[in-house]
């Protein structure tokens, strides 16, 4: 049989070697292959050396000692509660260097843009000197300002006697459950805050409600005053009514430390102002490439139907920015739960120093090391998660 000019020829008359399919299977099965040894390998092993977390139910037998909220001694508890107050700690600064490295990464990015020079200018110098040199750099000098440059607790800078100053670290008040006028419980103030909540998602409606009135008339609603003012005005009412069911505890200085209220020690404020600057000199620059990224025409009809300077950038500039913003800024929010790691320079207690110090008292480092991966790695996925779902919304109502 012949074959005409120009089509293909039969798949028995192919070599095998060139046919796709069988290629498709060969680099598949190398792979498993591949993959199948090194599990096997790992496995073999960690059997050899008797791999397991059973040590970690022991006593852990030390302290960690910049704890909140949590009241964990360390002399009868396991190692395994110790790590999670150290997860704890680290969650908190990355929680805390998130929420200011975007605030201060969103108003340099602005200022960068701004038609002051000098304002331009200053934010452009602070994005160079924080986005070029190491971050285990800023933290150290950080934690050196505050160890040198405060003054010893004996001569702590007392503000209004509710706000102290030392190389202790700054002690602020703080609120404390209360029983109020009618002697409730102090779980009753639980109920406060859920109204609270409340009271906050409520605002929020008010808000989006006013804002979407304002776009569709062009007649300033005032939005934000009136969301805010709803919500001050039943934060104050809700408190009075069920009798202060919290009370501001304010700090007291002893001998050489702190009693009662909130401190922010040395270890935790470096770590965070450290994170805060470098996360926020990349946010700015990404804030910035976002704002620019959007067409001219955009700001020019805001500037035609009369819109303020601050009702330009947050009703036309930044929401359309969003969409080119989100995805940079979720990688810096990953980069800033990784690089909390940083916290064993300034001798602060997240999990790795916390791990390291339960791997040199019970040996057992390949665990440990695995148990650090598998904690980064959940935190990174639960912030991903949530910025996905954020961009998700975004992109969804095409803002």
């Amino acid at each position: 049989m012949t074959m005409s000019a120009g089509a293909p020829p039969e798949a028995a008359s192919v070599p095998l070697i060139h046919r796709r399919s069988f290629r498709d299977f060969a680099t598949q099965s190398v792979y498993v292959a591949i993959t199948a040894v090194a599990f096997l390998y790992v496995f073999y092993s960690l059997n050899l050396r008797e791999f397991g977390f059973g040590f970690l139910d022991d006593p852990a037998a030390f302290k960690v000692g910049n704890q909140w909220i949590t009241d964990v001694d360390g002399v009868t508890n396991s190692r395994i509660t110790m790590y999670m107050v150290g997860v704890w700690s680290s969650l908190r600064a990355v929680i805390v260097a998130i929420a200011l490295s975007t605030v201060l990464g969103v108003v340099v990015g602005v200022a960068r843009l701004s038609n002051n020079w000098l304002v331009s200018w200053l934010a452009m110098l602070f994005v160079e000197i924080f986005r070029n040199t190491p971050l285990l750099v800023q933290v150290v000098l950080v934690y050196s300002v505050f160890l040198v440059g405060m003054p010893l607790i004996q001569n702590v800078i007392s503000i209004g006697d509710i706000f102290f100053v030392s190389n202790r670290g700054i002690a602020m008040p703080w609120p404390v459950p209360n029983g109020g006028l009618w002697g409730l419980p102090d779980w009753f103030a639980g109920v406060w805050v859920l109204v609270l909540l409340v009271l906050a998602v409520v605002a929020m409606r008010v808000r989006a409600r006013r804002q979407e009135q304002e776009r569709e008339t062009g007649i300033p609603m005032n939005a934000n005053r009136r969301a805010l003012t709803l919500f001050a005005i039943g934060a104050v009412a809700s408190y009075l009514v069920m009798g202060g069911p919290v009370w501001m505890d304010a700090p007291i200085v002893t001998g050489t430390h702190y009693e009662e209220g909130m401190v922010i020690i040395p270890e935790f404020a470096a770590l965070v102002t450290g994170l805060t600057l470098y996360t926020g000199s990349f946010i700015a620059e990404i804030v910035r490439a976002g704002i620019q990224a959007l067409p001219r025409g955009q700001t020019e009809a805001a500037n035609a139907v009369g819109l303020s300077n601050y009702q330009r950038l947050t009703l036309v500039i930044l929401p359309q920015a969003l969409r080119q913003i989100i995805p940079s800024v979720t990688n810096q929010y990953l980069n800033v739960n990784k690089n909390s790691s940083l916290a064993y320079a300034v001798l602060y207690d997240d999990l790795f120093r916390v791990a390291g110090i339960i791997q040199n008292k019970a040996g057992h480092a390949l665990e440990m090391f695995f148990l650090i991966i598998v904690t980064y790695m959940i935190i990174s996925f639960v912030i991903s998660v949530i910025m996905n779902f954020f961009n998700a919304r975004v992109t969804v109502h095409e803002v």
